[in-house]
């Protein structure tokens, strides 16, 4: 009488099959999170991207809104008028009011804020007073693709690409600015200046 041996744990073969298996399904997992997390990383970066886009329409659109027909002086004395586009490597310089002063400073409610491009990157400094004030850092409002572009809207509804006030204290009607993109289209943001004389045909 014979006895059959006793089969304690796996064969050779089923241990390479359980190990294929198992491979498939640590592959697919693997798979599965890598999406997740590239998914994850495109989102915050795009979500990024469109509040950076926001913040920078917001804060243009403030000073262009928030304009005052207050001529300035730069740092040597001379005189500027109240909006000054494509001097001294500036995208424009503008006064404007409505500075905000939480902090209760002893100081004018307006502001000199110059735009300008440092690199690849539009930069803004806002200049601690409007006449004859040294330049602080900039602080980086984004980084584009291609050198911005400006058109103005004049009193009369025509569009002119160079702004070459008669008056110190003129303000064109409206400002757009042009901003190329990373997939090569262009950004156009309007935005009527606050103090500039309305067109004739909204007067």
């Amino acid at each position: 009488m014979s006895v059959r041996p006793n089969r304690n744990g796996f064969t050779l073969v089923e241990m390479l099959v359980a190990l294929v298996i198992f491979a498939i399904i640590a592959a697919g997992a693997l798979g599965l999170l890598r999406f997740s997390v590239d998914a994850e990383m495109a989102s915050r970066e795009k979500t990024g991207a469109i509040a950076a886009e926001r913040r920078l329409i917001a804060v243009w659109s403030a000073d262009m809104a928030q304009a005052s027909p207050r001529p300035a002086r730069g740092q040597g004395g001379e005189g500027e008028p109240a909006m000054l586009a494509g001097e001294n490597g500036d995208l424009i310089a503008v006064t404007r009011s409505g500075w905000d002063n939480p902090s209760g400073e002893r100081r004018a409610s307006l502001q000199r804020v110059v735009w300008r491009m440092d690199g690849n990157r539009l930069v803004r400094i806002g200049l601690p007073r409007v006449d004859g004030a040294v330049r602080p850092e900039p602080s980086v409002m984004a980084e584009l693709r291609g050198t911005p572009g400006l058109r103005f809207r004049m009193a009369g509804g025509n569009w002119m690409d160079a702004w070459r006030p008669e008056e110190a204290a003129e303000l064109p009607a409206a400002v757009e600015l042009s901003l190329p993109q990373a997939d090569g289209t262009v950004l156009r943001v309007i935005t009527l200046v606050g103090s500039g004389p309305l067109p004739q045909e909204d007067q």
